[in-house]
């Protein structure tokens, strides 16, 4: 996994219209954002192209609507012209979708009898 796999992958992925509208240059810093914060978390062998793609998206998706740098400064709920958003609590800057592919859950370690 590179930046070009995982730019690659993006390229193909439909939905991804934020991502492939950037200027070159500003895709590879992203990619290596979300890569780094992804392997201090789970390590880089748990990191596939899909796993950094779908949290480069929600790196993306926050900042174009605001709520990352909400979530950055600890706001818990927010409210502007009628709209409101209320976080559940977490500070995690690991999108959900991420989440869900790599936490396992059950034992990672059995003994037989």
């Amino acid at each position: 996994m590179d930046f070009v796999s995982v730019d690659a992958y993006l390229n193909k992925l439909h939905g991804a219209d934020l991502y492939t509208q950037l200027a070159q240059e500003k895709k590879e810093p992203l990619v290596f954002t979300a890569t780094e914060l992804l392997t201090d978390e789970f390590g880089v062998d748990k990191l596939t192209d899909r796993i950094v793609s779908l949290q480069v998206l929600y790196m993306l998706e926050g900042e174009q609507q605001g709520y990352a740098m909400l979530k950055r400064q600890g706001i818990m709920q927010y409210a502007n012209k009628g709209v409101s958003a209320t976080f559940n609590g977490s500070t995690s800057d690991i999108a959900p979708s991420v989440l869900g592919l790599i936490k396992t859950t059950g034992a990672k370690v059995g003994r037989l009898i």
